[in-house]
């Protein structure tokens, strides 16, 4: 067996912080503004590894479990889309979980029956983008558009699908080409930003050229970055943040929607993104020893009905909207700390050695 890829945790970890400073749409001061733009490209490094990992999976996993896992990791996932709007209109918008069930997906079926070779993942990158560059914007209105195409929130699949195939691409190149392709697309953004930078050239659900080479560099750099580093310490806090980026995702954005509300959004951006970081992570820790009480329980499908149910459900139910984003959180987080038992659910078989679990995968959540 394969020795365990850090790196992948690593890159996971970086994401996460970043996706602090992306997420804090409070009150800046002058230059804070590039550094959320730059820091908004966390999602890339998310469905990046969540394409690396699945490649993994091709020989231990079935389609039939996978895609009903993944049904289920999208339909629960609702619930991280509905903490941003608790309103019944969250179901008709892709967010994180549910593009990461489509690209795992996507990937799986690639790899176990095109098994393309690599120059085929960045050809796949550029046409992803291409047609939503050239395409989605001409098309009349049909059902699941917004699954497919928008241009003004949502992570449609194209073009984010691009991200997952090209976090494919800079795992299995020699890790030399990830540093030529870095320094490639930088040079190209700076070529093509020269003489005027514009913000809505980087507006990333209506991803632009800008925004596109952006992304590249900054997956691609990171890719040769953490790929050249040999060792991780244990204790390492950006492992730990990629181990459970999916947590991560919930407990990180509950935080910065109640700093908000109590009014903690007009600090200094700095100290924001420190606090947010500092009280992530000790409520990370509360959380999963905590669940040490709850995750036997949810061992057995009826836990889990419950749980689609209650997601489903809250909106339709309850009227506050406060309420609504304390019951999806609680749902979320609850996921998010075991799905991995889900994961088993779904690949057990009758009289059958249980396929193993599912690996992080929101690398793989922003």
């Amino acid at each position: 067996m394969k020795e365990y890829d850090y790196s992948l945790d690593a890159i996971k970890g970086i994401s996460c912080i970043l996706m602090i400073m992306a997420h804090i749409p409070l009150y800046f001061n002058g230059n804070e503004r590039v550094f959320q733009i730059v820091a908004g490209v966390a999602p890339v490094l998310f469905f990046a590894v969540s394409g690396v990992t699945t490649t993994l999976l091709v020989r231990r996993r079935s389609f039939g479990s996978l895609l009903g896992f993944y049904v289920l990791f999208a339909l629960i996932g609702f619930s991280y889309n509905l903490m941003w709007r608790p309103e019944i209109q969250a179901f008709r918008i892709m967010d994180v979980p549910q593009i990461i069930a489509l690209g795992v997906i996507s990937v799986y079926l690639l790899e176990k029956y095109l098994k393309p070779p690599l120059y085929l993942y960045l050809l796949l990158s550029l046409l992803v983008f291409a047609v939503h560059t050239f395409i989605g914007h001409r098309l009349p209105d049909f059902p699941l558009q917004s699954i497919f195409f928008t241009e003004t929130v949502g992570f449609t699949y194209f073009p984010w699908m691009f991200a997952f195939a090209a976090g494919v691409l800079a795992y299995r190149c020699n890790n030399l080409v990830n540093l030529m392709a870095a320094v490639a697309t930088g040079v190209m953004l700076a070529i093509v930003s020269y003489g005027e930078v514009r913000e809505t050239d980087f507006v990333k659900y209506n991803m632009s050229v800008q925004y596109l080479l952006l992304s590249l560099f900054v997956l691609f750099g990171v890719f040769y970055l953490f790929r050249s580093k040999k060792s991780y310490a244990s204790s390492n806090l950006v492992l730990y943040f990629g181990k459970h980026s999916f947590l991560f995702l919930f407990t990180h954005l509950f935080l910065i929607l109640a700093f908000d509300r109590l009014g903690l959004g007009r600090l200094y951006i700095v100290w924001m993104w420190g606090l947010v970081l500092v009280c992530t992570y000790v409520g990370m820790k509360v959380l999963l020893w905590l669940n040490r009480y709850v995750e036997q329980y949810l061992e057995h499908p009826l836990p889990w009905a419950l749980i689609v149910i209650g997601v489903v459900a809250v909106p339709l139910v309850i009227p506050n909207r406060d309420l609504i984003i304390l019951a999806e959180t609680a749902l979320g987080m609850l996921f998010a700390m075991n799905y991995k038992q889900l994961s088993s659910l779904m690949s057990a078989k009758p009289s059958t050695r249980r396929q193993p679990p599912l690996p992080e995968v929101v690398h793989e959540q922003a």
